[in-house]
């Protein structure tokens, strides 16, 4: 029997190569503001040790350049005094950082339970509803569909889909109010196809416009990386 291959919990970063307690806290930092933004994401906790042998666990707010220097700002539970379910937020300047625990990163590839349950059955109703919804706002037929026929048999592919799904609609829509975008949408595209990859991409060829998104939540597209990957397929 095949040992199967270890798993990196760090790749629920979505990050690419990253190693460092540093690069851990902006890939933290990062995703602390895309969920802020909009994505649906389960972030886990990190406990930084301190040089004093103190250590301090919550969740990464911000990392950055403050005015007290370069550290990172920890979301905690309420500490002495708090009232309730009270939070602190704790500022640990680099100097004083030793290590640091990444908590179960892997709940990063589960997004959060305020985005609802689909399903495939669900998905494929949606799919003439967002053709509609696309025909109406290009004022001529545009046709939507997966990308292949076999792209709702893997459940990891489902929650990743109705994200894309939801998104697309509403970016694809609010782009054909643009002037001059519009003209060229409903000029080039005739065709949407949705998959699900690696990672998020977008390419445009013989009237299909491809949008693929991750299945790993932390880099699921916002509104704003999906206007500017279709602007930049756009002749």
């Amino acid at each position: 029997m095949s040992t199967p291959p270890p798993v990196d919990p760090l790749e629920s970063l979505a990050r690419g190569h990253v190693r460092s307690v540093w690069e851990v806290l902006e890939a933290m930092s990062t995703l602390m503001r895309r969920r802020n933004e909009g994505l649906p994401l389960n972030l886990p906790q990190v406990t930084v040790f301190l040089r004093s042998g103190r250590e301090v666990t919550g969740l990464v707010r911000e990392y950055g350049e403050f005015r007290q220097g370069r550290g990172v700002l920890l979301i905690t539970s309420g500490g002495y005094g708090s009232r309730g379910e009270g939070l602190d937020v704790t500022f640990l300047p680099d100097g004083i950082i030793e290590a640091l625990t990444l908590h179960d990163a892997t709940v990063l590839d589960t997004p959060a339970k305020s985005m609802p349950e689909s399903s495939p059955m669900h998905l494929r109703r949606h799919l003439p509803a967002m053709a509609d919804k696309l025909s109406s706002a290009w004022g001529t037929k545009v046709a939507v569909e997966f990308g292949t026929a076999t792209e709702l048999e893997s459940e990891a592919n489902i929650q990743p889909l109705a994200w894309l799904v939801e998104r697309t609609g509403e970016v694809l829509t609010r782009l054909a109010k643009v002037p001059d975008v519009g003209d060229v949408l409903r000029e080039k595209v005739r065709k949407v196809r949705l998959f699900v990859g690696d990672a998020f991409g977008a390419k445009l060829t013989d009237g299909s416009l491809d949008l693929t998104t991750s299945r790993r939540p932390a880099a699921w597209p916002l509104d704003s990386e999906l206007d500017q990957a279709v602007m930049d397929t756009l002749p």
